[in-house]
C-alpha cells in the first residue's frame, strides 16, 4: 500500500491527543495487520510511504509489532507530516488547524522490487500523483483498491480520474461521491462512479453512523454501521475499513478463491474496524481489541437487517 504516515494532534469533545501515530497508511495497515492476525491468513502487509528524521524508533518497532514490513518506507531529512484538528460537537465537522506536509514535498515513491507482483495494490489516501506513481511500478494484474479524499476531488480532479480509471474497487465516503457523480443518493451516485473505474469493477459508499454499501455486478450488499458506539476520534476511520478490505481480498486470492468472496463478510469486519479507529484516539482501540471484541461487534452488525 501506499499512503501517509504521520503525527496527528486532534481534539474532539472526548478529549485529545498530541502527536499521535496517524495517516492513511498507518490506520489502513495496522486494520490490515489486526485481520491478517485474526483469519491466521499469512499475508504479508507492507507500506510504502516516507518519514521525518524526527520519527521515533518506538513508533517504528510500534508498526512493526503489528506485521507492518517498512521497507518501502524512507527516512527523509526532513520533518514528519504533522496534522492539527478539532472536531465539533457532533463529531461530523472537522477544523483543521494546522497542516504542515514536510517531508512529503517533493518525495518520489519507490516500491520495492519484490512487492511488484503483490495480488493486491491499496492507494490509501494520498496526493493522486503519488499514487499513480506506485501504479506505474506494479504489473498489471494486481488488483488495486483505491480511496480520495474531498480536498484531492477539488484540486487534482484530472488526476483523481486517472487513478480511479486504473482502479478494480473504489471506496469513497457519501460527500465524495457526491461530489464525483453530482448524485446525493448514495445507490445512484454508486451507479455513476462505476463509470470512472475498471470495467466490472466494485464501488463502495460508506455511510458514516448509517453504515456502507457496495455495488457489485448490478445487486447492492448494504450493511449498517456497529451500533452504540462512543466516539472519541473520527479520524483514520475510513483508513481502517479500506486496508481491513484489502487484507480480506488478499486473503482470499492466498487461499486460491475468487478476491470478493463473501463480500459482505468483508465489509461487516471493514466496519468493525472503521468503529474500532472512532472509539478511540490514534490507533489506541484498534491495537487493544481482542478477537472476542472484534466477533461480538461483528455480530451486533450481522444481526441489523
Amino acid at each position: 500500500m501506499i499512503g501517509s504516515i504521520a503525527y496527528d494532534s486532534v481534539e474532539s469533545p472526548a478529549g485529545k491527543i498530541v502527536e499521535g501515530l496517524g495517516g492513511s497508511a498507518t490506520f489502513a495497515g495496522v486494520s490490515a495487520c489486526r485481520l491478517n492476525q485474526r483469519l491466521d491468513a499469512g499475508l504479508s502487509i507492507g507500506a510504502v510511504g516516507v518519514i521525518g528524521k524526527d520519527f521515533l524508533e518506538s513508533d517504528i518497532e510500534r508498526l512493526e509489532s503489528q506485521g507492518m514490513d517498512l521497507s518501502g518506507v524512507e527516512r527523509s531529512d526532513d520533518l514528519t507530516f504533522r496534522w492539527v484538528a478539532r472536531y465539533g460537537a457532533d463529531f461530523g465537522d472537522v477544523e483543521t488547524l494546522d497542516t504542515h506536509v514536510n517531508c512529503i514535498i517533493g518525495y518520489s515513491p519507490v516500491v520495492p522490487s519484490e512487492w511488484k507482483n503483490a495480488s493486491i495494490l491499496l492507494l490509501a489516501n494520498m496526493a493522486p500523483s503519488l499514487q499513480l506513481a506506485v501504479l506505474e511500478q506494479m504489473h498489471d494484474d494486481v488488483i488495486v483498491l483505491a480511496d480520495s479524499m474531498e480536498k484531492w476531488i477539488v484540486e487534482n480532479l484530472d488526476e483523481v480520474k486517472h487513478v480511479f480509471s486504473r482502479t478494480d474497487v473504489l471506496v469513497v465516503n457519501e460527500i465524495e461521491a457526491e461530489s464525483l457523480t453530482g448524485i446525493s443518493e448514495p445507490k445512484l451516485a454508486a451507479v455513476g462512479l462505476l463509470n470512472l473505474i475498471k470495467e466490472n469493477g466494485i464501488v463502495i459508499v460508506k455511510l458514516g453512523a448509517q453504515g456502507a454499501l457496495a455495488l457489485i455486478e448490478g445487486e447492492i450488499i448494504q450493511i449498517s454501521a456497529v451500533p452504540n458506539c462512543t466516539p472519541a476520534d473520527p479520524t483514520g476511520c475510513g483508513d481502517s475499513f479500506i486496508g481491513t478490505l484489502a487484507a480480506h481480498f488478499a486473503a482470499n486470492i492466498k487461499n486460491n478463491l475468487t478476491p470478493y468472496l463473501k463480500l459482505r463478510e468483508s465489509m461487516v469486519d471493514a466496519t468493525v474496524a472503521a468503529s474500532l479507529a472512532l472509539e478511540g484516539f490514534s490507533i489506541q482501540a484498534i491495537e487493544a481489541a481482542g478477537i472476542t471484541e472484534y466477533a461480538r461487534r461483528a455480530a451486533l452488525v450481522d444481526s441489523i437487517v
